[in-house]
């Protein structure tokens, strides 16, 4: 039935805290200005996956074996729309059922939303270099089960409708990020069945399962496992300023 579906969710960016020493783990940024919301999910997302090989061949050899070098980071590519037209009903509570959504945009007044200005302000999130780390920043892309640790490798901003000044109405940017999982986190991520102690964690808004399941453990498939155990019916809309329970991975609560 139409209102059996669940909450929108929007596709996130958020950077990382940068770590105080090279053992630290990783934590994403709780900062607003660390984190970029997108205006409308994207209609597909390509992820692309390698593996090197190399061959010898001999003079007259007609096939070889295929000797493996190494995996590649995969990558990860998606076209991010940026409308400031106002046809783009903003977000609501009710956003994911179209006509309530856009009765209730309606109802809460238009927001000036300016092309510009919104993608200064992702492009200072997720391709600025950083003088304090010296590099730009890394990224925790967050879309539902989607949890994908990564960094920027190119953007392209296509502007497509202006106003008669001259001044872009509508961008779309095609976006490709590469898999970065930090080294002390690869370690945790080698060591993750070990035994440890059970963490709480304070739901905040924007908060997912699979995200926090991320940083716990390095591993955002546990997130089945935490709902289980904190008895979770529709772990997709997790209340902020609850708390959530992760236990030792591999002990059953």
């Amino acid at each position: 039935m139409l209102f059996e579906k669940g909450k929108l969710e929007k596709l996130t960016l958020r950077a990382f805290k940068p770590a105080a020493s090279p053992e630290d783990k990783p934590v994403p940024s709780d900062s607003p200005e660390d984190t970029y919301v997108v205006q409308v999910n994207p209609g597909t997302y390509t992820l692309n996956k390698l593996i090197n090989y190399s061959r010898q061949t001999g003079q007259g050899d007609t096939a070889s074996e295929a000797l493996y070098n190494n995996t590649p980071p995969a990558n990860l590519s998606f076209e991010f729309l940026f409308d400031g037209t106002g046809v783009v009903p903003e977000p609501s509570e009710l956003g994911d059922i179209p006509l309530v959504g856009a009765i209730a945009s309606a109802l809460s007044g238009p927001k000036k939303f300016v092309v510009m200005d919104e993608i200064q302000k992702f492009d200072r999130l997720v391709h600025a270099f950083d003088g304090t780390i010296h590099r730009p920043r890394e990224l925790l892309l967050v879309w539902g089960a989607l949890v994908f640790p990564c960094v920027l490798t190119s953007v392209s901003y296509r502007y497509t409708l202006f106003k008669p000044d001259g001044t872009p109405l509508r961008a779309i940017a095609a976006c490709s990020f590469c898999e970065h999982v930090p080294r002390s986190l690869a370690e945790r991520k080698k060591n993750a069945t070990s035994p440890d102690l059970t963490h709480l964690r304070d739901v905040r808004e924007g908060d997912t399962l699979p995200a926090m399941a991320y940083a716990i453990y390095g591993k955002p498939e546990l997130y089945l496992e935490v709902a289980r155990v904190n008895k979770l019916v529709n772990f997709r809309r997790l209340r902020p300023a609850s708390r959530v329970a992760f236990p030792p991975v591999g002990v059953k609560a």
